[in-house]
This record gives C-alpha cells, structure tokens and sequence, in this order.
C-alpha cells in the first residue's frame, strides 16, 4: 500500500479507523454514511477515484485502506469546505496514503471549468440530504453545507459525477431511501444509468433509511436490486449492530463504539 513499511503510529491509526480522524471544530461530523458507501462501492483494480463533497475524506480513504483486487489506484477528494479539505489531507497523512490521495477546495457545479473530464472510473457521492427550507438550520455554515444542498444538490453532483467518469465509469452514492427517485432522475438526466441498489434498514420491520445506488455513464437499461441491509438487531439497551452488517462493513464496529464513547 504505501513504498516504504508504515510507522507504528500508521498501523495504530489503520487498525482503529475511522476513529481519531481530524474532524473541523464546529462542522459536520460524519456518520456511518460514508462507509456504507465505501463498502458497497466496487471499484476496478487500479481504479482512479474522484470523492465528491469528501469531507474529511472518510469514504475515499475506507477505500484507499481496503486490501485486495477491488484497491483502487488514487483518490481524489473534492469539497467546498476549505477547514474538511485540509482536515481531509490531515487524515490521509495520519493514515500514511498521503501519496495515494489529495483535497482540493473545488465547487463541483464549476466542475467543467477545474477539472478536464473523463479521468476517473470511479465517483463517490455522498450529498446533502436536505433541500433548503426544509428543516431547522445549523449554527455553522460548514454543517450548515453538509446538511442542506445550498451549494450542491444530487444533480449538481451527478453532473459532476457525469463529467469526470470515462465511459462505463461507476457513480455510487447514498441517499436517503425516501428521496431515491430523485436520485435516480438525477443520475438519469446525467448519462449514468442506475445498475445496482441496496437499501438499508435499521431493521427489517422498519422502513429503509437509506439507498445504495450504483450508476454506469453511457450503460444501458436493467438494474440489479440486492438483498436489503440490516444494521442493527436487539431493541433498547440491548440494541447492536447485527452480523451481517458487520460482514459488509466491518469499520461500522470500530464507529459504532466511538460514536457510544461520544454519547455518554
């Protein structure tokens, strides 16, 4: 993964990931989204990938970090929020992939404009969930950006995705599971045709929460729809992250026990 044996402080930060990533005081604070994302994602071998609103780089770095045929080449993170890209670039130095991965401060509805297309076979997608107006605003503009698409909207960032993916390139995003026709109109309206989804549910008697949608620029018609995801079993205190859950996404663990330590 890296040219020369990683530090013992590498390895310490690789085992624990994602917790004791830098996280911006005051912004947005990444929840397991990210890594669902970066699990359900496939990228091919030597696979260059453009994360979009990356935040602190969590999903591109998921996959930076996985072991195997499906570890991609290079990443690429690109977000509005000056205090996440340098969080982001903080985070892949702790994590010793500072070779393989790099921010920018970029606007991807100016994408055309700061970036060539067609470079890319990969794009990760985790957007703003919420339109503007349609829920209580936060105290920070960083949270502010990540939680509302006042900057960016799904299909601002499946154009973005649209532009920079070579043919048959992969978009995958997350989204919430009650907005996923917008999702899909958006991904439509930009050349990427939806080809897998997934949707995950806090439990199986319960609604999905969110969608896992994979898209193909220039693919034809006919999507795959997977077994739905459970994450969690058990009801009150004695609520945990059930197996299978764990088998798709095993950093949900290791997240799962930080954001415990930061309730109590």
């Amino acid at each position: 993964m890296t040219p020369f044996p990683p530090s013992g402080a590498v390895l310490a930060a690789r085992q624990g990931f994602p917790t004791g990533l830098v996280q911006p005081d005051g912004g947005y604070r990444f929840s397991l989204d990210p890594l669902l994302l970066a699990a359900f994602a496939r990228p091919k071998r030597d696979a260059r990938v453009a994360d979009l609103g990356t935040g602190c780089g969590v999903a591109a770095l998921a996959l930076l970090l996985r072991e195997g045929v499906h570890t991609p080449r290079e990443a690429l993170g690109l977000d509005v929020d000056p205090a996440m890209v340098r969080a982001a670039g903080e985070n892949a130095r702790l994590l010793g992939l500072e070779h393989v991965f790099r921010a920018e401060e970029r606007d991807l509805r100016d994408i055309r404009r700061i970036h060539p297309p067609e470079t890319f076979t990969l794009a990760l997608a985790n957007p703003p969930y919420r339109e503007p107006g349609t829920g209580q605003d936060c105290l920070s503009p960083g949270r502010q950006d990540a939680r509302f698409a006042t900057r960016g909207n799904a299909g601002d960032f499946a154009r973005a995705a649209s532009w920079l993916l070579a043919n048959r390139g992969a978009f995958c995003a997350v989204y919430p599971a009650d907005r996923l026709a917008d999702l899909m109109e958006a991904c439509r309206d930009a050349r990427l045709a939806p080809k897998r989804l997934r949707l995950v549910h806090s439990r199986l008697d319960e609604p999905a929460r969110l969608a896992l949608l994979e898209a193909v620029k220039n693919a034809g018609s006919g999507m795959v729809v997977e077994p739905p995801l459970e994450l969690h079993e058990g009801r009150g205190e004695a609520t945990r992250l059930c197996s299978a859950a764990l088998a798709f996404c095993p950093a949900l663990a290791t997240r799962g026990e930080a954001a415990r330590r930061e309730d109590a």
